[in-house]
C-alpha cells in the first residue's frame, strides 16, 4: 500500500509541475454551467485521504501553495472571487494587520461539505491562500487552518514583511478572474457569528 501511495503521490507532484489551467480555459469553465458539488466533495473528503493517509494535510497544504503558485492573481479581491467560483465558498477577510491576517470561508458550499463530512480538510484551501498573498505581497507567508464550525472555517494567515520572495509571480502571468454576475455573493460574504 505505501508502495501506491508513494507513486501517486509522484504523480501528483509532475502534474503538479504546469498550471493547471490557461486564460482560454478559465473562461470557458466560467462559462460552463452550475453542476453538483457531489463529485468533488466525494474525492475530496473520500478519495484524497483514503490515498494519502497520516499525511493528508500535509500534502493538500503544499498541493494548495503548488497550484497557487502556476496560477497567481494580482490582487486580493480576485483571491475571494476565485474561492467563490471554485465553489470552495466565500471567503471574507475578517481582519487585517501588517504581519497577521485572519479569514472567514462561509457560506452553503462550506455549510454542506461539512454537514456531509464533518471531518473535511481545508489545508488546501489554507495553502492555496497563503500562497497567492505571498504572490501578491512578496513577503514570505504561512497559513493555518485555525477553527472550523458547523458553518464556517477561519484561516490565520502570517506573512514576514522582512523576508521578501517576490520572484514567483514574474515566472508566470497570471489569469485574469473576471467578476462575478451573481448579486448573492456580495450579500451573503459577511462573516458569521
Amino acid at each position: 500500500m505505501k508502495v501506491w501511495r508513494c507513486k501517486a503521490i509522484i504523480e501528483l507532484t509532475y502534474l503538479l509541475r504546469r498550471p493547471f489551467m490557461d486564460q482560454s480555459t478559465y473562461d470557458k469553465l466560467l462559462k460552463q454551467p452550475a453542476v453538483s458539488a457531489l463529485g468533488a466533495s466525494f474525492i475530496r473528503d473520500e478519495v484524497l485521504p483514503a490515498i494519502l493517509g497520516g499525511d493528508q494535510l500535509t500534502i493538500l497544504y503544499w498541493i494548495g501553495r503548488q497550484l497557487a503558485r502556476h496560477n497567481p492573481l494580482s490582487e486580493e479581491q480576485s483571491i475571494t472571487t476565485l474561492f467563490a467560483q471554485l465553489n470552495f465558498g466565500r471567503l471574507v477577510q475578517t481582519h487585517a494587520g501588517r504581519k497577521q491576517q485572519r479569514f472567514e470561508l462561509n457560506g452553503p458550499a462550506v455549510a454542506n461539505r461539512l454537514a456531509a463530512f464533518p471531518d473535511a480538510s481545508f489545508d488546501f484551501e489554507a495553502g492555496f491562500l497563503a500562497q497567492e498573498i505571498e504572490i501578491i505581497t512578496g513577503a514570505a507567508t504561512e497559513g493555518t487552518v485555525d477553527e472550523i464550525h458547523k458553518d464556517h472555517v477561519t484561516f490565520i494567515i502570517q506573512s514576514d514583511p522582512k523576508n521578501i520572495v517576490g520572484e514567483v509571480a514574474a515566472r508566470v502571468p497570471s489569469i485574469r478572474i473576471q467578476p462575478s454576475d451573481s448579486a448573492e455573493d456580495s450579500d451573503e460574504s459577511k462573516p458569521s457569528n
